[in-house]
């Protein structure tokens, strides 16, 4: 570096450990800095806390600032202004300190910022955590598991375009302005002794858990693309008394967990009246274990825990949602359909479920169900299982079983018992 002087620099990337003399790092930092570097890249480690020099967060020429490492980095600013960054991204054990004020002084002080990445840190430990900056065009954070909620979580981000937030749901949601808000993908959790006692526990509305999610949907309520994780459906069981009304929802992903039920799921689907397609990543739910009750039948013969059978086989839900008879839906696909991922788990249960919404949603048009089997036989097996189906909501609905791992083609026609229920001529490689 000394051997350059100071001629200008446009990228700077160091990784490095910090021992007991930070100095040399400190040199090298600010010597970049003076010469008008745009993109800095800083991994650093050190068996001491290590503190950046100050000079990092007074800049005029970065555009992009990345932060990180693998022992504890702690930023402690007093005074931010960085004029012309676009690119914001924290990873690894960056820490700020307990009040959460340098943390929202160094988002708020990039009058330009479009771009804010926050990847596994601790940002759940602070008193308050706090997004604000009117020009935030994409968020993506990832905190780490704590063992309790947060004090109180806000956005202050009215251009902001996309949102990935994964973090434990925080007792309140002051502030949620997202009002520009089309993409969203979330993963709320519990804490571990909050899961715990969900998963104990008979019922998943009124267990008195901490936390909240009910604001910070209304303030996310103008998406457009929604991808909900299996923890956020889990949030929305325990810690969401009310689920907002969704208008511009036209496109929702939901992932599932056998341990996770879908009593949620319901209020979610009637709350979007315009919804599209539905996606499922899996179709794994919690047993509900009101084998007895025949609202949750999926059929007359459907008989739990029998001899020679210890699988619930009851709906996710009692009876039919008023959700899946008016349902809007027109596109519904299955990943990883067929997939057991332990004994909780069954393949006729899943069937079941996808006969459920071929006989209750009426504006179905295309079932797309990509099946996670070796075997040529089960395609089959499947399509002419749904063939024989004695009604179906939609006449126009057409059905295509994909499987990546096999070479299948057929044709099933819609016997007159399920007219208009087609089976599409498919072939797959390989």
């Amino acid at each position: 570096m000394a051997l350059q002087g100071n001629a200008p620099l446009n990228r700077f990337s160091l990784k490095c450990k910090v021992r007991c003399d930070s100095a040399c790092v400190d040199g090298w930092i600010i010597n970049v800095l003076d010469r008008g570097v745009l993109d800095l890249d800083l991994n650093i480690s050190s068996e001491s806390d290590y503190k950046l020099p100050s000079e990092v967060f007074l800049n005029k020429t970065l555009v992009r600032l990345k932060l990180g490492g693998k022992d504890e980095f702690i930023i402690d600013v007093e005074e931010v202004f960085l004029p012309k960054l676009k690119t914001l991204y924290l990873h690894g054990f960056v820490c700020f300190e307990d009040s959460g004020v340098a943390c929202a002084k160094l988002i708020s002080g990039c009058p330009v910022l479009e771009e804010l990445v926050m990847i596994n840190l601790m940002w759940g430990l602070m008193d308050v955590c706090s997004v604000s900056n009117p020009t935030l065009k994409r968020v993506t954070i990832c905190s780490e598991i704590i063992d309790y909620n947060p004090q109180s979580v806000s956005f202050d981000t009215p251009n902001l375009v996309y949102l990935e937030f994964t973090d434990v749901v925080a007792i309140k949601y002051p502030k949620v302005n997202l009002d520009s808000l089309v993409d969203a993908r979330l993963g709320l959790r519990l804490t571990p002794c909050q899961t715990t006692k969900a998963r104990r526990s008979v019922k998943s509305v009124g267990q008195g858990m901490m936390g909240n999610a009910a604001d910070f949907l209304m303030g996310i309520s103008n998406v457009k693309i929604l991808y909900l994780s299996f923890d956020t459906l889990e949030v929305l069981n325990f810690c969401c008394k009310t689920i907002p009304l969704f208008n511009n929802l036209t496109y929702l992903t939901i992932e599932t967990n056998e341990d996770v039920g879908w009593e949620s799921l319901s209020n979610i689907l009637e709350n979007c009246p315009n919804l599209e397609t539905i996606i499922f990543k899996g179709l794994h739910y919690r047993d509900t274990n009101q084998c007895w009750d025949e609202r949750y039948r999926f059929k007359d013969t459907n008989k739990c825990f029998e001899e020679d059978a210890d699988m619930c086989m009851c709906k996710p839900w009692e009876a039919t949602p008023i959700c899946l008879s008016s349902s809007s839906v027109k596109i519904l696909e299955v990943l990883k359909f067929g997939e057991v991922t332990s004994y909780k788990d069954d393949m006729d249960r899943q069937t079941e479920v996808i006969k459920f919404f071929l006989e209750t949603m009426p504006n179905l048009e295309q079932v797309i169900l990509y099946y996670d089997t070796p075997f040529d036989d089960d395609l089959s097996i499947l399509s002419t299982e749904l063939q024989m189906l004695e009604k179906v909501a939609s006449p126009k609905c057409k059905i295509q079983v994909i499987s990546d791992n096999i070479s299948y083609s057929s044709t099933v026609h819609s016997s007159s018992s399920t007219s208009g229920l087609v089976f599409l001529n498919n072939t797959f490689p390989v």
